[in-house]
């Protein structure tokens, strides 16, 4: 496959690029060791992805050594100077990102990404539920989310790091409002009278209040297992969100 041998070119560029990091003076100690340090990893990357590639990405694989090629070609104490230190270490953590990201573009981890986006989507049906179940205060609470959660799964869409981010930011409130939802259910099937109380306050028959906690409990339970299970995966390919 074509990108199997650009991705050989970019491994190669990468020490290239490395060699000439330690002989920059325009570097600070710290900034040097920094750069050496992303550069390797970056390299190691590319060269692992190389025994695992499955889809002939060339387009992308040309992206990523032009990108290296750019790097290579800046890293000189003259253009270091000229750009600055801070938007130099911008480009060597561009090319380090990149690297963590690859294997999402040229394997089949996307699937676990894709895995990931669903149980998302999935989970957070049984929390709205919920909201709507528990009454106006927890509804307020779910409609507040909604637009940072729209913005999560349009972002999520394209692997872009904000929508990542807004994920996590998200998730703990429908987790817990899942584990409030299996408490409670769990509290009123096991306490004589609770389930009568709830008759005489939804004006509801016996046998649709013991269905609405019973649901309550399966939303809970689904809740739960889906989103802990995407914020995991999320977690795990962290590196595929750019």
């Amino acid at each position: 496959m074509k990108s199997i041998e650009i991705l050989k070119e970019i491994t190669k560029v990468l020490g290239e690029i490395e060699e000439r990091i330690k002989g920059l003076s325009s570097l600070s100690p710290k900034k040097k060791e920094q750069a050496l340090n992303k550069i390797r990893e970056a390299r190691e990357n590319f060269f692992n992805l190389i025994d695992e590639v499955v889809i002939d990405n060339e387009e992308l694989a040309s992206f990523f050594l032009k990108r290296a090629v750019r790097l290579k070609n800046s890293t000189n104490n003259k253009t270091i100077e000229k750009l600055g230190e801070k938007e130099y270490m911008k480009e060597v953590e561009a090319i380090l990102k990149y690297s963590r990201a690859a294997p999402y573009d040229f394997t089949n981890r996307m699937k676990y990404v894709n895995r990931a986006y669903k149980a998302y989507i999935y989970g957070l049906i049984p929390f709205f539920i919920l909201g709507g179940l528990f009454g106006p205060q927890f509804a307020i609470t779910s409609l507040i989310l909604v637009i940072p959660i729209l913005l999560s799964v349009l972002s999520l869409r394209k692997r872009g790091y904000t929508g990542l981010m807004l994920a996590f930011a998200v998730l703990p409130i429908p987790i817990l409002m899942g584990a409030f939802a299996i408490r409670y259910a769990l509290y009123a099937l096991t306490t004589p009278g609770e389930i009568q109380q709830i008759v005489e306050q939804t004006g509801k028959s016996l046998a649709t209040a013991q269905g609405l906690v019973i649901l309550m409990l399966v939303l809970g339970i689904i809740d739960i297992t889906l989103l802990t299970y995407a914020g995991y995966m999320f977690y795990k390919n962290r590196h595929a969100f750019l």
